[in-house]
């Protein structure tokens, strides 16, 4: 039965997309079986892995065509143990009609219910916001992912997150909502806001912290822009060694082996 993992954020440019791209191609290279699938209508993950060609079925029909299988909207890549549901919502018209069928927060664990048995992990990168699809990926996720970077607006954007997700906890009746944890991300220690906001996190919200941090590293940075996970781009990096430790914390902390 497949864990399912979803990295959620009201805020964009925390690292999220990035942090669901290399704890999947970690678990991939773990020897775990993983589905990542882009809910987020600017494709991020599709630019993160270098795919250039235009995605005919996606997460459009994920919500839309509820009778294309899932194994339709699947592709696969040169990476081994690692497929993929790219984004190809491509139009505002076509957004508007997904986030109006999403407004039923069960129709992702549907969709999903099929292919449970196929993948040991489905990690789902949902949009920058608390938006529809963002609900449904909460609402069918065994564990939540928070990353949070450590800038001015960083404990702001948190407390935001945290009332929105008590509220729908408590829409949710007879729904537990599992947050994994907080990740800290793009963390610098010669920068003092990032100790500064990392020290206040902390003192708030110690249990609810990863022990994993990400690091600011230049090869994380450089694989972005290659189309790369930072595993596979430079696997002996800072960068590539705090995704893999975060994989393992969470098989860990929430007995997934």
């Amino acid at each position: 039965m497949s864990t399912i993992i979803s990295f959620v954020s009201q805020k964009g440019g925390v690292g999220k997309t990035t942090s669901a791209v290399n704890l999947a191609t970690a678990f991939a290279f773990g020897g775990y079986s993983v589905l990542l699938v882009d809910l987020d209508p600017q494709s991020s993950v599709k630019f993160s892995m270098g795919i250039k060609k235009r995605i005919s079925l996606g997460t459009k029909e994920l919500f839309l065509e509820l009778d294309v299988p899932i194994s339709d909207l699947t592709e696969q890549t040169e990476q081994d143990n690692l497929s993929f549901i790219f984004s190809n919502i491509e139009s505002i018209r076509s957004e508007k009609k997904v986030f109006k069928l999403a407004s039923d927060e069960t129709v992702l664990q549907k969709r999903l219910q099929p292919i449970l048995n196929q993948y040991d992990f489905i990690i789902l990168d949902a949009p920058a916001s608390t938006n529809n699809m963002a609900v449904n990926a909460i609402y069918c996720s065994d564990l939540i992912v928070l990353p949070l970077q450590c800038e001015s607006l960083a404990i702001k954007s948190l407390k935001r997150f945290l009332i929105s997700f008590t509220e729908l906890q408590q829409r949710l009746t007879g729904k537990d909502l599992r947050l994994a944890g907080i990740l800290l991300t793009m963390y610098d220690r010669d920068i003092e806001v990032h100790r500064k906001v990392s020290q206040q996190v902390y003192k708030a919200l110690s249990d609810s912290i990863f022990d994993t941090i990400i690091p600011r590293n230049e090869a994380i940075i450089e694989a972005s822009a290659l189309g790369k996970s930072v595993i596979t781009y430079q696997l002996n990096s800072i960068g590539a060694t705090a995704y893999i430790r975060l994989m393992n914390e969470l098989v860990d902390k929430f007995s997934l082996r």
